[in-house]
């Protein structure tokens, strides 16, 4: 049996007799894995030191040839049994969300409280299926032969000869039709089906209502042999959403191993990126009650440029608010990174600082969020606020240090914090009914 070695993100797997890594062969077979299961370049998601390793921006469980390793979130380790399912469920929400187009379903989603992977999931899953199906219903023409006591569509000979001698007054028929029992729609019940039997009384209801409009559907063969029957050129991209998580729920993937201690392989979550797709959508939904657009990775904007006016240095924030003038009135940059509150810049890099100084200064924008996840046991359940001053070329800039609560009982939370920043800052809130805890300064 192979070797599990667990980590946090951001710990450094030194190498050597008696240490992490036992050797560099069991450094290379990390490297080597990593590109053959995701296709990802090894230097954006691991620090390579000459003998070290630090896997950084993604959690799961990844198999090499000569050990496992699993890699839990920042701040994991330290955080008891109940805070880490909480952790466990907010990123299975945060999955959720970044797997949805419907911000508003996974965000309002009631909560596992037993940091259930699924159940987010399949809530997810039950909407977005009743959505599509209200847009467009998947159904193709068939031929269908059969023999009747009226004639329908066309006669089939020599069929109808043998008929008429078996049974006078039948009629061999064929005709075209339409029929909902497509591969697509055999892989949705095959999902609904897979989980029903397994999930809590909420989450049954629902899938039992989306199985009610696939009655017509058979799904008793294997879903493996589906997948190579589907029309995608021929499908809305909200169906493709929803092939992909079949996929996921078919192939038990997701977040959710690391509340528990059961080893088990989990989907290599990209927390980086999830963390700012899952803010995005959120400020997404939050915006247009501001009279702002949200603008995630908008490209085009460079810091230098050459003399026949080409930019080089591009500048991508991850987020931008902007006005009805097309003025950036707030930027946001994600960082999955952990703070060290004991220190007086809490534990901020400069180069995080002088990225979004360089980001304010390019486009015109005075208010800048630097936002951080929060797994701590002090803070992780209400969030953190601090303010911070910077003046370059004449000009105060307000930094805006946000740790997002990843521990608290539901991601409203979040949602209720980005509102309440959006409001300290004087843009006007409207329908804003929820109160949260103050921000801790």
């Amino acid at each position: 049996m192979k070797r599990l070695l667990r980590c946090e993100e951001w710990s450094k797997l030194r190498v050597g007799p008696g240490l992490e890594l036992e050797s560099l062969e069991e450094l290379s077979s990390i490297v080597t894995a990593w590109k053959h299961s995701t296709g990802e370049q090894p230097d954006a998601y691991f620090n390579i030191l000459p003998n070290a390793l630090v896997p950084r921006f993604w959690t799961g469980t990844l198999e090499t040839a000569l050990l496992i390793l699993e890699v839990a979130p920042i701040g994991a380790n330290l955080l008891g049994p109940e805070a880490r399912s909480r952790l466990d469920t907010s990123l299975s929400a945060m999955l959720a969300t970044a797997m949805s187009a419907q911000s508003m379903a996974a965000g309002l989603a009631p909560l596992s409280s037993d940091g259930s992977r699924h159940e987010i999931l399949l809530e997810v899953f039950c909407n977005e299926l009743q959505l599509a199906r209200r847009r467009q219903v998947i159904r193709r023409y068939i031929s269908i032969s059969d023999n009747l006591p009226a004639p329908r569509g066309r006669i089939s000979f020599p069929s109808q000869c043998y008929e008429s001698i078996r049974r006078p007054g039948r009629f061999a028929s064929t005709w075209v039709a339409l029929t909902e029992d497509v591969p697509e729609n055999r892989i949705f019940k095959k999902v609904l089906l897979h989980y029903q039997p397994r999930s809590s009384a909420w989450i049954r209801g629902r899938i039992d209502l989306c199985l009610s409009e696939l009655d017509s559907v058979d799904a008793s063969g294997d879903h493996r042999l589906e997948w190579a029957k589907v029309r995608a050129d021929r499908l809305p991209p909200i169906y493709h959403s929803l092939l992909q998580q079949s996929k996921a729920l078919l192939d038990e993937e997701g977040a959710g191993v690391f509340a528990g201690e059961r080893l088990a392989t989990s989907e290599i979550i990209f927390t980086s990126r999830l963390f700012e797709q899952f803010i995005a959508k959120e400020l997404a939904w939050i915006s247009p009650s501001t009279g702002l657009v949200s603008k995630a990775q908008g490209r085009g904007t460079f810091a230098c440029s050459h003399g026949d006016g080409k930019g080089i240095f591009e500048l991508v924030p991850d987020i931008r608010l902007i006005d009805k003038y097309g003025k950036t009135a707030l930027i946001v940059d994600t960082k999955w990174k952990s703070l060290d509150m004991r220190k007086r810049q809490l534990g901020i890099s400069r180069e995080d600082v002088y990225q979004v100084l360089t980001y304010g200064s390019r486009f015109n924008c005075l208010d800048i969020v630097l936002m951080y996840p929060d797994v701590t046991n002090e803070t992780g359940k209400t969030g953190y606020y601090q303010k911070l001053e910077s003046v370059l070329g004449g000009r105060q800039y307000s930094i805006h240090i946000v740790k997002v609560p990843l521990l608290a009982s539901t991601l409203i939370v979040v949602r209720d914090l980005l509102k309440k920043l959006l409001k300290e800052k004087g843009l006007p809130i409207t329908n804003h009914t929820a109160q949260i805890p103050a921000l801790i300064t």
